[in-house]
């Protein structure tokens, strides 16, 4: 990445943008999980007009639209006050989707992405940052490098995800 990266707060006149690269991204990375690649119960549920603007509506979660040179390349979701095991909250930051376009992926965008994140948590005084990452997903790696560890295993029961894609691991990192 040639510019700068940049992380723009997103409100309810982003929802067309938000939408389009979500519907982009998603099947990009994980149409594989999907029985017969259909990801339209995941994208029905997370990734419609009505999806993001019923998350405006909740004053806990926040968008951002990664950039580079105003040219959309992700999105992150944050909750700035949600519980985990261990911590409060008003003491930890639920990362609760962080999604790069494929073209994006591996160029150093994730890595600002996270020191944003780190940044805006520690700017709300928060003492940990927690995510849920699929067992068998690339980022797994990615986040262990950075200092995220395993504090729990559960599995998704969502209609039409394949067996062998269900496993999920939440992560902490204390900031």
């Amino acid at each position: 990445m040639s510019s700068e990266i940049t992380f723009k707060p997103c409100s309810e006149s982003d929802i067309d943008v938000l939408v389009k690269i979500s519907q982009q991204f998603y099947p990009e990375h994980y149409i594989h999980i999907w029985k017969n690649n259909d990801p339209s119960y995941y994208v029905n549920l997370s990734f419609t007009k009505k999806a993001f603007y019923d998350d405006f509506k909740v004053d806990n979660i926040k968008y951002f639209l990664a950039q580079e040179a105003s040219k959309n390349l992700g999105l992150l979701k944050i909750r700035k006050d949600e519980q985990v095991d261990g911590f409060e909250s008003s003491e930890a930051l639920q990362l609760e989707k962080i999604y790069l376009l494929k073209e994006s992926t591996g160029t150093g965008v994730g890595k600002k992405g996270m020191e944003f994140i780190k940044n805006y948590a520690l700017s709300l005084n928060k003492k940990v940052i927690w995510l849920d990452v699929m067992t068998t997903s690339p980022a797994l790696f990615f986040y262990k490098k950075i200092g995220f560890s395993t504090i729990l295993f559960y599995d998704l029961d969502y209609p039409g995800l394949k067996d062998g894609y269900k496993e999920m691991q939440r992560m902490i990192l204390p900031i």
